[in-house]
C-alpha cells in the first residue's frame, strides 16, 4: 500500500504531501483537485508500464497541460514521491517466488519538459529503503514490518560534473535459482534523454524490492463505472480482472464463481456479493451467473425477495455501480489499491454507513503476504463525511496565494482533521462540523 504521496508541478499541486492510511477518504467540493490526485496516482501507475509520452496521452488533457501554471507561466518539471509498504512475499510474471526483506521504501521520479532537446523526460529516479528511525508512517501496524541495513539504494540517478543525469543505475537484490544472493554488476541505462522510467523495464523478481514496487503502482484499480457498457453480455474470452469501466464484469463474476466455488457453497465469492448487496438494496436477494453454452457467452441477473428476477439489461445504473464494486471488494485475489469516485451514486442515504463499513472492512487486515487492500476514494456528500472517522478524511480544496516575489498561483491542499484543538493548524487541520458546513455551502466554501 502507498502511505505517503508527495507531488510537486503536477496539474493544481505544488509542494503538496498527505499521509495516507488503508482507507481514505478525500472530501471536498466539484474543483477542488480530488480528481487530480486520482490523476497522479494514474499517471505513475502507467509510468511504471510504458513511456512517458503514452502515459500523459492516457489522462485527462494536453501533455503540456499537465505541467503547473503559475502567472509567470508553465513550471518544467513535475516530481512524484512515494512511500510504500510493500507485501513481504509475492510471485513474479514467471512464477518466481520472491521475499522483500525490506517491506519500507521511498521511491522518487521526476519528469521535465525541455527544448533542448525538445520533449519531455524522465530525468530523475531513486528507489531506497526506509530507515527504522526516520519512518513516520501514520497509522499503527497490526504486525511486524520486515526491515534492512542496506545502505546502497535499489535505484539511483548518476549525474555528470555539472549536475545533468547520466545514467539510471539498477542493482540486483533477488535471489538465484540456488537460493543464493544475486547482485551481479548493477544495469545501467541512459539518462540522458530518458523517454521512460527505469521501474518500467523491471519484469522478474531478480529484483525483487523493485518488481514488488512497480507491481503494487501497476496494480492501482480506477472504477469509473460505466453502467452501460456493465451491463452487456462477455464472450469467453474476455478478460477476468475488472476493467476501469466494468464492461467486463459478467465475466468477471462468472470467473469469481468458478474459482471459489466448493460443493457446500457452489456460488462462492457469488454469495458474498449477493448478502453485501442485499444489505445495500434490501429488495435484493441474490446475485446468479448466467453461463450460456450455446452463445458461449456469460451473463448476470438480479433475483428480488419476492421472486421475481430480472436481467442485466433492466437493472438500475444505482445497482449495476454496487455490483460492480462489491465484485472488485469480494474478489478473493483482490490486491493492491482501489481508486473509487462518489461511492454514494445509487446508494439509499440511509444505507450508506453500510456501504462505508463494507469498504472500510475490506482494508482492516493483512492478507497473508502481509499485504493491505488500500481503498481511497473522494466524494464531496455530507451522509459520507458523517459515518467517517475523523483519520480518514482528506479534505480538498483550492486556494490561491501570492508569494513574495508577486508570483500568484492556484494550488491544492488536502487537510486531515485535527485530533483536538491544541494541534490545530489552519493550514493543515479542519473540524469535522467545519466539514459539514463547508459541503453544505453551493460553492464549497474555502
Amino acid at each position: 500500500m502507498i502511505t505517503r504521496i508527495e507531488i510537486d508541478g503536477f496539474k493544481t499541486f505544488t509542494r503538496f504531501s498527505a499521509d495516507l492510511k488503508p482507507f481514505v477518504a478525500v472530501i471536498g467540493p466539484n474543483a477542488s483537485g480530488k480528481s487530480n490526485l486520482f490523476d497522479a496516482l494514474k499517471f505513475l501507475s502507467k509510468l511504471a508500464q510504458t513511456d512517458v509520452r503514452q502515459a500523459m496521452q492516457d489522462l485527462r488533457g494536453e501533455p503540456r497541460e499537465l505541467f503547473r501554471q503559475t502567472s509567470r507561466g508553465i513550471q518544467s518539471k513535475m516530481t512524484f514521491a512515494l512511500e510504500a509498504l510493500l507485501p513481504k512475499q509475492g510471485t513474479d510474471d514467471f512464477g518466481a517466488k520472491f521475499e522483500t526483506p525490506a517491506q519500507r521504501i521511498r521511491y522518487e521520479i521526476q519528469i521535465e519538459m525541455k527544448n533542448q532537446p525538445q520533449g519531455i523526460f524522465v530525468t530523475h529516479e531513486d528507489c531506497r529503503i526506509i530507515k527504522g528511525e526516520d519512518d513516520k508512517i501514520s497509522f499503527r501496524l497490526p504486525s511486524k514490518v520486515s526491515r534492512s541495513s542496506r545502505k546502497n539504494s535499489f535505484l539511483e540517478t548518476e549525474t555528470d560534473g555539472y549536475g545533468s543525469p547520466r545514467v539510471f543505475t539498477i542493482r540486483q537484490d533477488g535471489l538465484a535459482a540456488s537460493g543464493t544472493s544475486k547482485r551481479g554488476s548493477p544495469l545501467q541505462l541512459p539518462a540522458s534523454e530518458a523517454s521512460r522510467s527505469a521501474l518500467s523495464t523491471i519484469a522478474t523478481s531478480e529484483f525483487r524490492h523493485l518488481y514488488a514496487l512497480k507491481k503494487l503502482i501497476t496494480g492501482t484499480q480506477f472504477l469509473e463505472i460505466n453502467p452501460t457498457a456493465a451491463r452487456k453480455e462477455n464472450d469467453r474470452f474476455e478478460e477476468k480482472k475488472l476493467r476501469e469501466d466494468a464492461s467486463n464484469l459478467a465475466a468477471c463474476l462468472s470467473e469469481m464463481q468458478r474459482k471459489s466455488s466448493t460443493e457446500n457453497r457452489p456460488s462462492g465469492a457469488i454469495s458474498d456479493i449477493s448478502a453485501d448487496l442485499s444489505t445495500l438494496i434490501t429488495q435484493v436477494k441474490h446475485v446468479r451467473v448466467l453461463d450460456d453454452e450455446k452463445s458461449r457467452e456469460y451473463a448476470f441477473e438480479v433475483e428480488l425477495r419476492d421472486g421475481t428476477s430480472f436481467s442485466s439489461r433492466v437493472i438500475s445504473d444505482g445497482t449495476i455501480r454496487l455490483l460492480a464494486l462489491l465484485t472488485l471488494i469480494n474478489d478473493p485475489d483482490r490486491q493492491g489499491i482501489l481508486c473509487f469516485e462518489e461511492p454514494e451514486n445509487g446508494v439509499h442515504e440511509g444505507r450508506i454507513p453500510d456501504l462505508i463499513e463494507i469498504l472500510r472492512d475490506a482494508t482492516e487486515t493483512q492478507d497473508a503476504h502481509g499485504d493491505f487492500f488500500q481503498v481511497l476514494m473522494n466524494t464531496h456528500s455530507p451522509a459520507v463525511m458523517r459515518v467517517l472517522k475523523s483519520e480518514e478524511v482528506l479534505y480538498a480544496d483550492t486556494i490561491r496565494t501570492i508569494a513574495d516575489d508577486g508570483v500568484s498561483e492556484t494550488r491544492t491542499r488536502m487537510r486531515s482533521v485535527a485530533p483536538d484543538r491544541t494541534l490545530f493548524d489552519d493550514e493543515h487541520h479542519l473540524y469535522h462540523a467545519k466539514i459539514e458546513e463547508l459541503l453544505r455551502k453551493k460553492s464549497g466554501g474555502i
